[in-house]
């Protein structure tokens, strides 16, 4: 069944973010913005200011367990011939962290200022330099403060192609990337930028659909875009480029590789299998146990469901409810991997080394998981573990949170299904400056 009341009220009631939360975006965002303006350095500088990313786009969702989430804002600058790209940013970080209201609050990142709500959400400036030329028209470059370098961008014309997208789609788009966004938050299976994920999600709507009925309602409009997503993804088993439709020198792989890419079209194939499943059964509560294999409880959770034989089959395996979130700011200045072998025991007859996602191991094993790069003193590693799986649920002996740390971690293997292993460098003023890719084990 398709059950799309149950859907939109999983959409309004679980996904959406709280219309208070973003009324009082748009207002810390306008105190923002006439702070920027009245700066000495910006005021003769400053052309306009615009919301970016999610925000523009409309698909902001609701954080997990009701942390933080981000928005950006872009500021629009004419050019200061005598500033070098890192000094658009510097001088935006001086001007904040010299107001009172804003000291304590106030970060810098490669390409943008960060403000921290704390508790609520991080707001990241953008400076961009608009230029015009008889030769070019007008063109846009936001400043990359590390490498001290300007970089052409668009986001006015990305978020006119995505919502031109979306209008084709009677707003279905908007909805649909939420409810990704939302499989990838919480269930933390697979990653991808929102940038994109947005992407590869508005690259299946073509023109031709606003004379269809592929976009009918919701369900139809997710399982249309599952199933062509799934069906590019499955023809394409090397990573393909996904290019900026605002500008065509620009990919956005640089946020993906191999591996994450094999993982996502993983999922994606696996998720549709589910989806299928769940809009094809007849039966109501089936249907409803079905939907709640993809998008966990909370969906139709006003429901009582009463077991039965088949639906006591369902493996709610990817139920990821008890994964922490990440407990420090990320500003990624760093790289780090694990490396990881097995053996009989702690310490014990070294069996050889392990990749991620690798073959079935037995219980009893042992895994050393080590970082693959030395720790500069005053940087600490943190390890997350994650089980998952009914079994390790049943004994309740579910793991996600942070409660390991040094340079080597050991782990026994002891449940079966696919868990994984991720190493955070913490900075010393409690800041994390990388993580690893997840170490997937399967365990028979």
């Amino acid at each position: 069944m398709k059950l799309d009341h149950h859907l939109k009220a999983f959409l309004r009631d679980t996904v959406n973010l709280n219309q208070t939360r973003i009324d009082t975006l748009k207002q810390r965002a306008e105190t923002i913005i006439a702070f920027v303006k009245q700066l000495e350095e910006f005021k003769d500088l400053f052309i306009e200011a615009k919301p970016q990313g999610s925000w523009a786009h409309g698909t902001i969702i609701k954080p997990v367990r009701n942390g933080e989430f981000d928005a950006d804002i872009v500021v629009f600058l004419e050019e200061n011939e005598d500033w070098e790209p890192k000094d658009y940013i510097d001088s935006l970080y001086r001007g904040f962290k010299s107001s009172k209201t804003y000291e304590n609050m106030v970060g810098r990142n490669t390409r943008c200022v960060t403000l921290d709500y704390s508790g609520d959400f991080h707001l990241d400036v953008v400076p961009c330099i608009r230029r015009k030329s008889i030769w070019s028209g007008v063109t846009e470059w936001i400043l990359n403060r590390t490498e001290n370098k300007e970089e052409q961008t668009n986001p006015n014309g990305y978020s006119e192609w995505f919502l031109g997208k979306s209008k084709i789609t009677d707003g279905y788009l908007i909805k649909v990337a939420r409810l990704f966004k939302y499989l990838r938050d919480h269930k933390k299976t697979f990653s991808a930028k929102s940038i994109l994920l947005t992407t590869i999600l508005a690259e299946r709507v073509n023109a031709l659909d606003g004379l269809g009925s592929g976009f009918c309602d919701l369900s139809t409009s997710l399982s249309t875009i599952f199933y062509r997503l799934d069906d590019y993804l499955q023809d394409n088993p090397s990573m393909p480029t996904i290019r900026n439709p605002s500008l065509s020198t620009e990919d956005f792989n640089r946020h993906w590789n191999q591996e994450k890419y094999d993982n996502f079209r993983n999922c994606i194939h696996r998720y549709r299998e589910w989806l299928e499943d769940a809009i094809a059964e007849p039966d109501r509560d089936e249907s409803i146990l079905k939907w709640r294999k993809i998008f966990g409880d909370d969906f139709a959770k006003e429901v009582v469901v009463e077991s039965t034989s088949k639906s006591a089959t369902i493996d709610y395996t990817e139920d990821l409810s008890h994964v922490q979130p990440l407990q420090w700011p990320y500003q990624q200045h760093a790289r780090i991997g694990i490396r990881a072998s097995i053996y009989t025991d702690e310490d014990g007859e070294y069996l050889g080394s392990l990749r991620s996602d690798g073959p079935q191991l037995k219980h009893g094993t042992w895994i050393k998981f080590e970082i693959d790069r030395p720790i500069p003193r005053g940087q600490k590693i943190v390890w997350q573990v994650v089980n998952t799986g009914v079994a390790a649920r049943q004994a309740g002996q579910l793991r996600g949170g942070f409660d390991k740390s040094g340079k080597v971690n050991w782990e026994h293997v002891a449940f079966t299904g696919t868990h994984w292993v991720e190493c955070f460098l913490i900075h010393q003023n409690n800041v994390c400056i990388a993580r690893s890719d997840r170490f997937y084990v399967n365990v028979e």
